[in-house]
């Protein structure tokens, strides 16, 4: 008699995955992991956190959350190939970048997840996050321009009580459908540890779609906790490879902005700075 076999029954995806680029920032990683923990829909979450080379410990709290897939990386591939590699294993179709500064409220991740969806003109969402006093957050700026590629952080005058359309908040807790970073062919690796977040909301406003920023997800921004500074003539350079990528992508002349500030480099001695930007280095994981 021939045994019939039962199909096993498959799990069900997550409905969001939750990505946290850190480096050496321990303490905020566990207070963050721990109002994760405390969500409305944790069963309905996965939760990939991606370690750009810590040296503080960070790695040993993923002993203490079982909900957290830990990945350690060796070298510091920056904020842009570190999302990437978390994107490309995650499991959900709504992506949720959160910065390891950010405590979200127990229902902020299903009132952005409620917000975003196939259909709605909203391609993502982005929490209403206030700093440890209650004021508003230095979070938002507006989308850099050739006059203007240095937008600074910048706090809402006031907390909306509706939902509201934002240009750029940033990925400190933006949650953005999978299907449309596809469509973006994920996150431009020309981009280091800065601009990505910038390409992700130009990409939006390409689109005709909308980034809300929702009231009902709440959440505290530790501003002070951020990572060590890296070198500057890196960081620089970062940023100036950068700029000539999002300028060539949206506003043209991408590669007058590397000609100019290569010879800003060399003119005012940034010797450092100026073999960066001529060989072309960014923070990527390629740097020393």
């Amino acid at each position: 008699m021939e045994e019939t076999l039962v199909p096993q029954a498959q799990p069900e995806p997550p409905r969001v995955s939750v990505i946290i680029v850190t480096r050496n920032q321990a303490a905020a990683l566990r207070r963050c992991l721990e109002a994760l923990h405390k969500s409305t829909i944790l069963d309905q979450i996965e939760i990939i956190v991606v370690d750009n080379a810590s040296t503080d410990g960070s790695n040993v709290i993923q002993d203490d959350f079982e909900k957290i897939t830990y990945l350690k990386l060796p070298k510091n591939f920056g904020w842009t190939k570190a999302a990437n590699i978390a994107l490309r294993s995650s499991l959900a179709e709504s992506i949720l970048f959160l910065d390891p500064r950010v405590d979200l409220a127990p229902g902020a991740i299903a009132a952005l997840a409620a917000e975003v969806s196939e259909e709605s003109v909203a391609a993502a969402a982005s929490a209403v996050l206030t700093a440890p006093d209650g004021a508003p957050a230095r979070v938002m700026r507006k989308l850099p321009a050739p006059d203007d590629l240095r937008p600074a952080l910048a706090a809402l005058s006031a907390l909306p009580e509706e939902p509201t359309a934002v240009e750029f908040p940033g990925v400190f807790a933006l949650l953005i459908r999978k299907p449309f970073l596809k469509g973006m062919n994920f996150l431009d690796e020309r981009y280091g540890e800065l601009w990505a977040d910038a390409e992700i909301a130009a990409q939006v406003k390409r689109a005709g779609r909308k980034i809300m920023l929702i009231p009902s997800a709440k959440g505290v921004f530790h501003e002070a906790d951020a990572a060590p500074p890296l070198p500057a003539s890196l960081l620089e350079a970062d940023f100036e490879q950068g700029a000539a990528t999002y300028l060539g992508k949206h506003h043209g002349g991408g590669m007058g902005r590397r000609v100019t500030a290569a010879l800003g480099a060399l003119g005012t001695l940034k010797i450092g700075l100026f073999s960066n930007l001529v060989s072309g280095q960014k923070i990527d994981g390629t740097q020393e």
